[in-house]
């Protein structure tokens, strides 16, 4: 098969993969309730965690950041098998975009009329695949501020904005550097447009 004709394949799969809502499927299993009519109505952790269940949206925030991180580690495998022509897609790379249609598909879905979840969980299962450490650190860090402030929001913004920043001074391959940086502000955006729409800005 083509590399390229490969690429756009498994960038549409991923995109469809993210589209099957975990915070969806979780509150119709466990709760027999339509997450679009609980609370703010979007299918996300957040709106679980608040209105449902807080171990329940625990539990969701966790699968997402699985789901995501072991689809990477699959495609990670599969692609030791690819001989990768020369071209500026490198392994880290392509991954990355991969993932990224994980996100569109979880924060956009088309199967769900475009009304999707905030995706800060599967985006920190992403950056969890590439840098790990920045991802924990902010991660402990945001649990703090959760726990003993109930800063929820200021807490998503740290997880989306921190770990690209750390990264810029870490040996981390510069293509990806840019491509942490374009999608932290691409999510920060699509959460203030979130925040903005329930009022909570």
């Amino acid at each position: 098969m083509n590399f390229y004709v490969y690429i756009v394949l498994v960038c549409i799969l991923s995109y469809f993969m993210g589209c099957f809502s975990t915070a969806r499927i979780m509150a119709k299993t466990f709760r027999s309730m339509n997450i679009y009519k609980v609370g703010t109505g979007y299918p996300d952790t957040e709106n679980i965690f608040s209105n449902i269940s807080k171990s329940l949206g625990i539990a969701v925030g966790a699968i997402d950041i699985a789901k995501m991180y072991m689809y990477l580690c699959l495609l990670s495998y599969l692609h030791s098998y690819l001989h990768y022509p020369d071209t500026v897609l490198t392994k880290n790379i392509t991954l990355f975009i991969f993932g990224f249609f994980v996100l569109l598909g979880h924060t956009l879905p088309v199967t769900s009329g475009f009304r999707g979840g905030r995706g800060v969980f599967n985006y920190t299962g992403l950056l969890l695949f590439f840098i790990p450490i920045p991802v924990i650190v902010v991660l402990v860090l945001s649990f703090f501020l959760i726990m003993k402030f109930k800063q929820i929001r200021f807490s998503n913004f740290i997880i989306v904005l921190l770990p690209p920043f750390i990264a810029f001074f870490m040996n981390v391959e510069y293509n990806l550097k840019v491509l942490l940086v374009i999608t932290a502000a691409l999510m920060g955006i699509l959460n203030l447009i979130v925040c903005k729409r329930l009022g909570e800005i």
